[in-house]
């Protein structure tokens, strides 16, 4: 018998928050300054025609790949420089707190660049508590003339070994690569803390490239991949930790479904496309939404959009989760799965579209895979764009994971896996399986796949809210403001988190960002379209 544990309005996660709320509490983290953090090399009119191009798309094989050591010590002084606050020991009882891992890495970075002699104003939350070179510091508590505890100390170390192998890797030099890289494999672990986490599965993919294998050619790794559609589909236990503990995904899904929610109000005839229905929450929570919204639904129609034939097999069954929560809410409800192949665009006869119905386009970490296969892309936008939705509403990953160059990538990826390692060792502590199942399946596929492959079979591509601009630009689309409801909805799920201090929420000119520490990680974003393209 099919199971029909209906989630009823009363169970919605509090759809209409009813806590004092004040939009300018929001950070602006500005253009200028969060969203530039891609490094481009060369000249002002290089830089210039490479942004032309929004989706660096490189096929050259391994060995051809190019490292500008400028380039290298650039973005590593960049990032020392990017973070918006000091390191602050105040903030515990007894004046002291550990250094979070980007801490640490930024720490590292410091030392690498003082150890070339390249000139270089330390940013002040490095200089101050800390002296980078030794002498000068306080002893007392565990910690050295650094002002460092043992662990600290330990971690930087780890961590510059980490840099200086991968500056070693990216300018092809493998044999003198060995040495650090052996060195950093003394003080990771996979076990450890989230330094030395990291540096195991860097270690390993660093590795791989030494030893020319893709990341999908690793013959002693026959597991199943964690992947992101596995990692909201399956009836994992793992899988399910990872989406109740970690507090960004919920509160991007219910600002979006807010957003949804904002442009169908007063509509009887609702048909939401999703690009990446995956588990199917955020269409549960609207639901939940419209069943306790007022309005009378003659139909809320989901058209689920599938690229390949795994993908359907999974949306087959979220579309049978959703029809027996529709039953339950009492809405009328149809569901539809349209398989997309190549092109995308030439399929919207089979969307049936309706004149009578309000349609909007749900996102959900679709575009970004898309990146590898730029054509695909723009044939998708063709697509939507053809539909003239009322909104789209997309959630992204907040990173820059496409330079074509290894050591812009290599630095991009450490601090974004440094935020991910950290917030999972708060987040998921006491349930070691499930973080080290994430760890080891989802977040290390995606370290190897960055770092190792290149060409087709790197398909982790991420880039951030600002080239998204550039690129819906080209279709005619404008982004919209997103506050109200929907950032009352991601503030309410933050603030009622156990871990509201270390989540990080804001806005980037008029999209959401959501984060750790210091470090975006997803935006969410809405857009509708111009009547006409832009010329």
């Amino acid at each position: 018998m099919e199971n029909t544990n209906h989630l009823h309005a009363s169970d919605s996660p509090a759809l209409t928050p009813n806590f004092f709320f004040n939009e300018d509490s929001f950070p602006d983290f500005g253009i200028t300054d969060m969203a530039e953090l891609e490094y481009h090399s060369g000249s002002e009119e290089e830089r210039e025609a490479e942004e032309e191009d929004d989706f660096h798309y490189d096929n050259q094989p391994q060995q051809q790949q190019v490292f500008d050591p400028g380039a290298w010590f650039d973005i590593l002084k960049h990032r020392l420089s990017s973070s918006p606050g000091k390191i602050n020991r105040e903030s515990a009882a007894d004046g002291t707190r550990e250094l979070w891992a980007n801490e640490i890495i930024k720490l590292a970075g410091a030392r690498i660049i003082q150890s070339q002699g390249i000139e270089f104003d330390l940013p002040s939350l490095l200089e101050n508590p800390f002296q980078l070179t030794g002498g000068g510091g306080d002893d007392s508590g565990g910690r050295d003339s650094t002002g460092l505890t043992e662990e600290e100390a330990k971690n930087v170390e780890l961590m510059e070994y980490l840099l200086d192998c991968a500056e070693k890797v990216g300018k092809g030099k493998f044999d003198r690569a060995a040495v650090p890289l052996r060195l950093c494999n003394r003080l990771a672990s996979q076990t450890g803390n989230p330094i030395q986490r990291v540096g195991y599965y860097f270690c390993s993919a660093l590795r791989q490239r030494i030893e020319g294998r893709g990341a999908a050619e690793d013959e002693d790794d026959d597991r199943k991949p964690f992947d992101s559609d596995a990692a909201v589909t399956l009836p994992d236990k793992s899988a399910v930790e990872f989406r109740n503990r970690v507090p960004f995904y919920t509160a991007s899904q219910l600002a979006a479904v807010q957003i949804l929610m904002d442009n169908i109000a007063g509509e009887t005839r609702i048909h939401v496309i999703d690009l990446r229905i995956c588990s199917g929450l955020p269409m549960i929570a609207l639901m939940q939404a419209l069943s306790s919204s007022g309005d009378s639904i003659e139909m809320l129609r989901i058209t689920a959009i599938a690229q390949d034939a795994t993908e359907e097999k999974f949306i087959h069954g979220s579309g049978r989760r959703l029809a027996g929560f529709a039953r339950g809410m009492g809405l009328p409800f149809s569901f539809n799965v349209v398989r997309i192949w190549e092109p995308p665009s030439a399929h919207k006869d089979k969307l049936g579209l309706q004149p009578k119905e309000a349609t909007v386009v749900f996102s959900d970490y679709a575009l970004g895979p898309m990146i590898a296969r730029p054509n695909r892309l723009h044939e998708m936008m063709k697509l939507i764009r053809s539909v003239r939705p009322r909104v789209m509403v997309a959630i992204e990953t907040e990173a820059n994971h496409n330079a074509p160059d290894f050591g812009h990538r290599f630095v991009e990826t450490l601090f974004t896996a440094g935020a991910y390692f950290d917030c999972l060792a708060s987040c998921m502590e006491g349930n070691e399986a499930a973080r080290a199942a994430v760890e080891s399946w989802y977040l290390n596929d995606r370290i190897r796949n960055v770092l190792v492959a290149e060409g087709e079979k790197r398909v982790v591509r991420d880039v951030k809210i600002r080239v998204w601009r550039k690129y819906f630009a080209r279709f005619g689309m404008l982004e919209i403001g997103i506050r109200g409801l929907a950032l009352q909805h991601a503030s309410m799920v933050i603030r009622e988190s156990p871990f509201a201090g270390s989540c990080l929420v804001g806005l980037d000119c008029k999209s959401l960002m959501i984060g750790w520490k210091d470090m975006p990680l997803l935006s969410v974003s809405a857009w509708k379209f111009m009547k006409a393209m832009p010329q």
